[in-house]
């Protein structure tokens, strides 16, 4: 393969917007063709990401043989049928997050390509940020110590058209609320910087009645690295906050999950200030090293579909819970959710 030519399963306003261009945009890659239901829909966003081909089902685009990669950007709910297909068609996959509805479905496809031998990428893409790869790298050098806490807060206000006009609160498609949709981004950073997970402990609550799922939660953990630390997950509050603090025996290193605040870090000799920016096209970097590594084999900066499972399984852990289990098909099983 010399280019990655790209078929898209799903391909809606934050497709277009945020995520698509990327494709574009990075080397050696282009969005080829899109799939959605209407294909009058398929065809306008096709021709917004100058696409040659649209179709409205699956397995006419992947039939395609022109097509030698696939992004899923669909609901979760459909992403476990939608990637048995794409691994059955040998068709490298990168997934958007949530990976899948829960851990057996997320470990059920990562297993599915594995054996098949077909390369599997889910779009945690904070880990290709250069923001990110920067705090790593200084967490790494021993500035400010051993690392042993860390804190985060994570505040997003009631949005009523959200909850009434997307699928974002319908659990058969979603697999949980306004946290399970959010999260997977700042836990996999977390255990990109402090670890994998080795202890959970998790608390989910509703206290809107106009839905049923969870939209606080407060989780604690520690890490195989030795770090203890909490996460809180608001998304009713009247405010909104996004900071993640690391204690470490010589300083704190502060910054956002999601925004574009200054890196400030904290030791004796004083406070230092890093600006770096987010790239315009969001997923731009990630995009472009999945394409390096489906070219070269090299693995980048890239996030694997079994390196995503620790993210799939930590939150299941933190939400069991709430949904009285989360290994079954519990969306169908309200009655029995706290």
């Amino acid at each position: 393969m010399k280019e990655i030519k790209w078929g898209f399963i799903g391909c809606g306003n934050v497709v277009e917007n945020k995520s698509g261009p990327a494709f574009n945009t990075a080397e050696n890659s282009m969005v080829y063709a899109v799939m959605r239901r209407d294909i009058k829909k398929a065809e306008e966003s096709a021709k917004k990401l100058g696409a040659k081909k649209w179709y409205d089902n699956v397995d006419d685009l992947l039939k395609d043989e022109e097509i030698n990669a696939v992004y899923i950007a669909t609901p979760p709910g459909l992403h476990l049928e939608q990637a048995i297909k794409c691994c059955k068609a040998k068709k490298p996959t990168y997934i958007e997050k949530p990976f899948a509805r829960n851990y057996k479905e997320a470990l059920q496809i990562t297993e599915m390509f594995e054996k098949a031998g077909v390369p599997l990428y889910v779009a945690h893409y904070r880990r290709a940020l250069p923001k990110f790869i920067k705090i790593k790298e200084i967490l790494e050098s021993g500035k400010i110590g051993k690392i042993v806490e860390a804190d985060f807060r994570l505040n997003r206000k009631y949005d009523y058209d959200q909850v009434h006009n997307t699928w974002l609160y319908n659990t058969e498609l979603s697999g949980g609320g306004k946290f399970y949709d959010i999260a997977p981004h700042s836990i996999d950073i977390m255990v990109d910087l402090l670890g994998n997970f080795t202890k959970i402990n998790g608390i989910a609550t509703n206290n809107n009645k106009e839905y049923k799922v969870e939209d606080v939660v407060v989780m604690s953990f520690e890490t195989d690295k030795g770090v203890i630390g909490t996460a809180n997950f608001n998304s009713i509050a009247l405010d909104k906050k996004d900071k993640m603090q690391i204690y470490g025996t010589k300083g704190k290193i502060e910054f956002s999950m999601h925004g574009n605040e200054d890196i400030l870090i904290t030791t004796k000799e004083g406070e230092e200030r890093l600006q770096i920016n987010n790239p315009k096209i969001i997923q731009e970097n990630m995009v472009d090293d999945v394409v390096k590594a489906l070219l070269t084999g090299e693995h980048f900066h890239t996030c694997s579909g079994r390196e995503a499972l620790e993210t799939s399984r930590i939150m299941d852990e933190v939400l069991k819970d709430y949904y009285h289990g989360r290994d079954d098909e519990f969306w169908k099983r309200e009655e029995s959710w706290n």
